[in-house]
């Protein structure tokens, strides 16, 4: 039983080592055989000599000299030799096979590695040219409209300049979010993230990421928020982290009807962001989640830094939790999850609830 369950753990026992066991004996015999054959010359001669000397008794010969009967032993000492060169043989062929082996599995390592590096080398030349784009863009704006803003020649109203300074927040806040990004992928490959948990409402924090939310007021508006009372022992700035990086990857590449859903149920808190967009190919939904990754371009829209989904999964997970993402009714859907604790008072006290246990 026991050697038939090794057989069905590795079935190459029947096949490879085997064909192997066959292989050296049939070298072992080939050369014994070779040996007692080579051997045979000796006394074959011994016995012409004996006889021609013996006055034709081989026997007389053999009395007469007993040096004689030691040549007759030669075809099976020849044999011997033979048997352990084809030993020796055998195990140079089978260790020659296993060092062909390694030096076969090392190449397809090399060459694998090589196809690694040479996709790190792309992306890496990628990331580059997408962060540029990145951080110009903004930037751009940012210079645009505060020299328009110092230009004494330009005559604005306070309404003109306050929409001015609105955009150049938003843009600043772009350009932060897009380094805070990356200094996140950078420590998390180094586990020295700063994580400080407490107990949040959840469903406020996501609410005050949509409200902040850097887009356009229609897109903004677009935006439905579906929030229950959810409380969870989580990063206050790495959560909002995880749902801008999501509410701007469903405004960027989503489609034109985005929600969000909290939820607290079985001992989890969860967060949605969902929208009808054409989803995310089933080849792709694994890979969006690596560093610098997309899946397939959007037409018209720029090519983003690549570290929004890579960053929102490894801080999800850093904190207790998980991100996925899965297509659903013509949905596409990023959830987060974590372990949620019980919603208890006085979390969710009203103002007039507060006033009235300070009075008393």
């Amino acid at each position: 039983p026991e050697e038939s369950a090794k057989r069905h753990i590795n079935p190459a026992v029947d096949g490879v080592d085997t064909h192997n066991v066959g292989i050296h004996r049939r070298t072992v015999a080939r050369w014994a055989a070779f040996g007692f054959l080579f051997g045979s010359m000796f006394p074959a001669i011994g016995w012409v000599v004996a006889t021609s000397r013996g006055g034709g008794n081989a026997f007389t010969a053999h009395s007469t000299q007993p040096v004689l009967w030691i040549v007759d032993l030669a075809p099976f000492v020849l044999a011997v030799a033979g048997a352990m060169v084809g030993i020796r043989q055998s195990r140079l062929a089978s260790a020659l096979e296993a060092t062909d082996q390694v030096v076969n599995e090392r190449t397809a390592e090399l060459r694998a590695a090589n196809e690694r590096l040479e996709g790190l080398m792309r992306s890496k030349d990628e990331f580059l040219a997408s962060v540029s784009h990145e951080l110009r863009t903004p930037l751009t704006v940012v210079s645009g409209f505060a020299q328009e803003l110092l230009d004494e020649e330009v005559e604005l109203s306070a309404l003109e300049s306050r929409e001015i300074l609105e955009v150049i927040a938003d843009q600043s806040r772009e350009l932060s979010n897009i380094i805070e990004d990356l200094l996140i992928a950078a420590r998390a490959d180094i586990g020295a993230v700063a994580i400080v948990k407490k107990p949040l409402d959840v469903a406020g924090e996501v609410r005050s990421v949509v409200a902040g939310c850097v887009c356009t007021k229609r897109e903004r508006d677009s935006i439905e928020c579906d929030l229950e009372p959810a409380v969870a022992e989580v990063d206050s700035t790495r959560l909002r982290q995880i749902v801008r990086n999501l509410l701007t990857n469903a405004i960027r590449y989503g489609g034109p009807s985005r929600r969000v859903v909290t939820r607290a149920d079985n001992g989890l808190v969860t967060i949605q962001v969902l929208d009808d967009g054409d989803g995310i190919p089933m080849e792709d939904r694994a890979r969006v989640f690596e560093a610098y990754e997309r899946s397939i371009a959007v037409k018209g829209v720029a090519g983003s830094v690549g570290l929004g989904l890579t960053v929102s999964r490894k801080l999800a997970r850093l904190m207790g939790g998980e991100l996925s993402y899965s297509y659903e009714d013509d949905h596409s859907i990023f959830t987060v999850v974590f372990p949620s604790l019980p919603v208890r008072e006085p979390a969710f006290l009203s103002m007039e609830s507060l006033e009235n246990s300070t009075l008393h």
